[in-house]
C-alpha cells in the first residue's frame, strides 16, 4: 500500500472517503478514532489512529470512561481514597 496514490474529491459537506485499501492497510474500521494534524507550510494533512489515555497520568491500558473522559484503574483508586 505504501507509495500508492489515491485521488478523492472533497464533497459539498467537506468529506473525503478513505479508500477501502487504505482502511484495510491501517486496520481501521467503523468508528475508529483518528487524530488529524494540518501542516500549512507543507500543505499536508496527517491522520493517525487516536490512542485514548488517562486524563491524570497518561496511561493507556484498562481505561474506564466517565463523562467522555478516560481514567486508569490506578488513578481511579487514588481518587476513591481521597
Amino acid at each position: 500500500m505504501e507509495n500508492n496514490k489515491n485521488v478523492r474529491l472533497i464533497d459539498e459537506l467537506g468529506r473525503v472517503v478513505l479508500p477501502i485499501e487504505v482502511r484495510q492497510a491501517m486496520d481501521w474500521g467503523n468508528k475508529t478514532p483518528v487524530e488529524i494534524w494540518v501542516n500549512v507550510t507543507e500543505d499536508e494533512l496527517v491522520m493517525k489512529r487516536h490512542v485514548f489515555s488517562c486524563i491524570y497520568c497518561g496511561a493507556t491500558e484498562n481505561l474506564k470512561t466517565y463523562q467522555k473522559k478516560h481514567i486508569c484503574p490506578s488513578c481511579q483508586t487514588e481518587i476513591s481514597n481521597l
